[in-house]
Parts: C-alpha cells; structure tokens; sequence
C-alpha cells in the first residue's frame, strides 16, 4: 500500500466544512507539494480564495499524472486510511501537517503562507 494522504482545504466561510484532496503515493510528500503550489506565482494571487487555490493545489498533486485513472481524488469528507493530513487555512493563512496514527494525531508542522524557505522540520 501507499503512503495515502488528503489535503483539507478549509471554506472561510463555513466552519468544518471544505474539499479533500486524495493521494495514494508519497503522503509523505504531500505538505512540500502544498507550500510549493500556495506560494507559487498563482497561489500567492489566491491565497484568499479557497476554491481557486484548491484548484492550483491539485494541479501541483497531479502534474505528473494528469490523465491517470487512480492515485488522486476530489471529495468532501475525510478517508479512515490515510497516514498524513495537510490543513490549508485560508482564513488564518496558516498550512498544517498531521500524522495520523491508529490511537492518536500528532501536528508535525504548522507553515504561515508568508513563510519564506520553508524546510521540513
């Protein structure tokens, strides 16, 4: 199995509510792939707008496999299997990397969108 993981871009304007991007491959990569597509040229002009810049993320997830049948999906609710959550807050402007264990959550690392050189800890 793969290292599955969703990115939960957060509408700013109804509490708990959003899209979730589906990867079945290199979760682990997941927040790298966030942080570089939000402070791209195209997500920096829409960092306050949750449905373009969901849009600018999941182009960066599946740039290599654009017209693949599986590895990737859209939904809106969040998967029992995946090992990592990334949190894009639009609002706060504020990336949020979780590892999801079978017991507990443990936040990894949390990125404010303006952060410059961000290098995972």
């Amino acid at each position: 199995m793969g290292t599955r993981a969703q990115c939960f871009i957060k509408d700013s304007s109804n509490v708990g509510q959003g899209v979730y991007l589906y990867q079945h491959w290199d979760g682990d990569g997941l927040l790298d792939t966030v942080v570089n597509a939000v402070q791209s040229p195209a997500g920096r002009v829409r960092q306050d707008d949750p449905e373009y810049l969901a849009r600018i993320i999941f182009c960066a997830m599946v740039k290599e496999d654009v017209e693949g049948e599986t590895g990737y999906g859209i939904g809106t609710h969040p998967r029992s299997d995946i090992q990592y959550l990334v949190t894009v807050d639009c609002k706060n402007k504020t990336i949020t990397e979780e590892r999801i264990f079978n017991t507990h959550d443990e936040t990894l690392r949390v990125v404010n969108f303006l952060e410059d050189n961000i290098v995972r800890d």
